[in-house]
C-alpha cells in the first residue's frame, strides 16, 4: 500500500540518472518536461492518512514507510504515476493542472461488477524531491448499495537519500 501511496501521491521528479554533469537548468527543464513534474529517482519516506470523509476519526489509519524509486518508476511524471496506482486502462483525468508546484487533478475511475465509478479530487504541492497531496475520493457504496460518501486521504513524501545498493 505504501508503494501505491507513494506513486499516487502522489507524486514527481527528476529526469532519469545519468553520468552527465548536474546543469541545474537542465536538471529543472528534464523534471518539467510535457507540463509535468518527474520525481528525483532515490529513497523516500511516505506517510499516509486515511479516514472518513468529513474528519470522522472512525475510518482514520495511518501509515509510515520508506520506498526505493528507480528511474524506470519515475520516467513518465507524475500524470502517469497516478495513473499506474489505479491501471491506466481503468482510470482517466478529467483534469490535471499544474501550476507551479501547485497541482490540481480530478481522476476518475471506471465502475466494475462489485464497486462503482470513483472520483478522485487531488490537490496539494509537488516537486522533484517532496510531495504533499490531499485526495478525496467519492463513489463509494455501503452494503446497502447506498453511496456511502467517501473517504479522505493525504500523502506526503519526501526524499531523504539514494537507495541502498542492492545485495546482488
Amino acid at each position: 500500500m505504501m508503494r501505491i501511496a507513494l506513486l499516487g501521491g502522489f507524486a514527481l521528479c527528476l529526469a532519469a540518472c545519468d553520468n552527465s554533469p548536474f546543469d541545474p537548468e537542465r536538471a529543472e527543464e528534464a523534471a518539467r518536461a510535457g507540463g509535468d513534474v518527474r520525481m528525483q529517482p532515490g529513497l523516500y519516506r511516505s506517510r499516509v492518512s486515511i479516514g472518513a470523509a468529513g474528519g470522522d476519526a472512525a475510518g482514520s489509519q495511518y501509515g509510515d514507510d520508506t520506498i526505493c524509486l528507480t528511474p524506470e518508476d519515475v520516467a513518465g511524471g507524475n500524470r502517469e504515476m497516478l495513473l499506474a496506482m489505479q491501471g491506466r486502462d481503468s482510470c482517466r483525468f478529467d483534469s490535471y493542472d499544474l501550476s507551479g508546484d501547485r497541482l490540481e487533478a480530478v481522476m476518475v475511475c471506471k465502475g466494475g461488477q462489485f464497486q462503482p465509478e470513483t472520483e478522485a479530487r487531488i490537490s496539494g504541492t509537488v516537486t522533484p524531491t517532496a510531495s504533499d497531496l490531499q485526495m478525496t475520493v467519492a463513489g463509494f457504496e455501503n452494503v446497502a448499495g447506498e453511496t456511502a460518501g467517501g473517504i479522505e486521504m493525504r500523502v506526503t513524501n519526501e526524499r531523504i537519500g539514494d537507495c541502498p545498493e542492492s545485495g546482488d
